[in-house]
């Protein structure tokens, strides 16, 4: 008998009428309820944004090239996330990737000292992409900054919604120290010191020392930190970090030597502003020299509590060592990592974020 004429009972036996149920159901699976008016407005703004995204990115990746900013563009985007405290459960008080980090009162917080300059390298970018959210600026340049310096591609999601005034601002006291006493002194030592902020933020051991090794860029300045007995301009340069000739010791009248120490990745010259002092000889390329502990070849080398930490804790350890020897593990953990980093206390619209390099979803879920 053909499936139509027969009872429901008949019907749930035959074979063919329940491979037909299951297709329809499959068929059902797959239809999408036709978009709303809002939604479709919503796509359209998700593309606006993506290609505002890559235009800046493409900017950004033209002035970092030039003005040799990399590091401080990098710490920017590390100190607006890092304030994330995972134990307070409000947005925005529970700090994070949020752009608050452009108002006075948390610029002027003392691990943030020298970051304003940073800031006014954004302020044009803003200007000429004024639909971009400021805490999606900080962590653009951030990224573009570790790739331009030979560091890995990351997949970063954006659409972070912008903390709106300075009484929004995380307190003092959520980035860690370098050197004790740590936290006031309330933590003993640095290792202890570091598990308190990094896993507050929800990192575990692997992920504190991948994100460490942004350490492989950039220069401490006794200006900001007071950590480093070198400073601001060719005098208080080291070897690694002045234009001049190595020769005529660096002097400011012999700048622009030709021999003059590179630091980039793409060997080409370059410094942006002379002075201060790095980690590494090669302070503009984000490899895994950090974890060389080039120090110990040169006093001029900059080397931390800190850091010393992460080849000397047991749990820190295995993961340096891996990185010394493996700069595509280092590469690949501290992309994840960042990438967890950036959003930190992140409110994402649409929740599920925009990628640059993918098309818009079709539906997208949308939240104020």
């Amino acid at each position: 008998r053909h499936p139509t004429d027969m009872s429901p009972t008949d019907a749930s036996a035959c074979p063919h009428a329940a491979a037909a149920r299951r297709r329809v159901a499959d068929l059902a699976r797959t239809v999408q309820p036709h978009p709303t008016a809002a939604e479709v407005a919503g796509v359209g703004e998700v593309y606006v944004y993506q290609e505002s995204l890559k235009k800046c990115r493409d900017d950004l990746r033209a002035f970092i090239d030039e003005a040799n900013c990399h590091p401080i563009l990098l710490r920017l985007a590390w100190h607006d996330a890092g304030t994330f405290d995972n134990t307070i459960g409000k947005w925005p008080q529970c700090g994070g990737a949020n752009g608050s980090i452009r108002f006075d009162v948390e610029m002027n917080h003392g691990a943030n000292a020298g970051l304003k300059k940073a800031l006014t390298y954004l302020e044009p970018f803003k200007e000429r992409y004024p639909n971009l959210s400021w805490a999606d600026l900080i962590q653009l340049a951030g990224a573009t900054a570790v790739e331009c310096a030979g560091g890995p591609k990351m997949y970063m999601r954006y659409g972070r919604v912008d903390a709106t005034g300075p009484e929004e601002c995380p307190k003092e006291g959520n980035l860690p120290d370098a050197e004790p006493p740590y936290h006031d002194g309330a933590d003993p030592d640095a290792s202890t010191h570091l598990r308190r902020i990094f896993y507050r933020m929800g990192f575990d051991d692997r992920e504190i020392v991948a994100l460490s090794g942004a350490h492989t860029i950039g220069r401490a300045f006794k200006e900001r930190s007071g950590v480093s007995q070198f400073g601001y301009g060719e005098r208080e340069a080291t070897k690694f970090s002045g234009r001049g000739c190595p020769v005529a010791g660096g002097v400011s009248k012999q700048a622009g030597c030709p021999a003059a120490h590179v630091a980039r990745a793409d060997n080409k010259h370059g410094i942006g502003m002379p002075g201060g002092q790095p980690w590494t000889k090669s302070w503009l390329a984000f490899d895994n020299a950090y974890f060389k502990k080039e120090y110990t070849e040169d006093p001029e080398l900059l080397w931390m509590s800190t850091d010393k930490a992460l080849h000397t804790d047991p749990g820190f350890k295995p993961h340096f060592d891996l990185y010394a020897s493996d700069e595509k593990a280092f590469h690949r953990d501290f992309a994840a990592a960042f990438v967890k980093l950036s959003e930190c206390g992140a409110r994402l619209r649409p929740i599920n974020g925009i990628k640059i390099n993918e098309d818009p979803p079709r539906r997208m879920v949308w939240r104020g």
